[in-house]
């Protein structure tokens, strides 16, 4: 395996532990649970019990689970972004923009170096 997978499979074990190890997150996600399969029994409820067509309450159902979905997604990328705070690991991104800029600083250094060396040297 590449040394990149490893350190991936490593980050995202870490991140796993890390949330399953977060008792307000698990309390969360229990009580989101519960609400969430509450909602779901009373739209099924709804479904029995309405007289509109049962195309259009369904239609009703899928886009409410993807709206349940986008919320999720977002919520998951809120405590992905906090656990990688407190681990304090920095994303590869950061780190390649972070190799740029320190690339960059070394041409501005290295310019500024041959203007000081040109004013330094005596003109004859």
């Amino acid at each position: 395996m590449k040394a990149r997978t490893l350190i991936e499979l490593l980050t995202l074990s870490t991140n796993i532990y890390m949330i399953s190890k977060d008792e307000k997150l698990m309390n969360n996600l229990t009580e989101m649970k519960k609400k969430g399969r509450e909602t779901l029994e009373g739209w099924i409820d709804d479904l029995r019990n309405s007289d509109e067509d049962e195309g259009k309450l369904t239609e009703k159902l899928i886009h409410k689970t993807i709206q349940v979905k986008h919320e999720l997604e977002e919520t998951m990328e809120d405590v992905a972004r906090k656990v990688y705070e407190k681990m304090n690991i920095a994303h590869t991104d950061y780190i390649k923009n972070l190799e740029q800029k320190v690339e960059q600083f070394k041409k501005e250094l290295e310019l500024a170096e041959a203007r000081i060396t040109t004013i330094e040297t005596p003109k004859k």
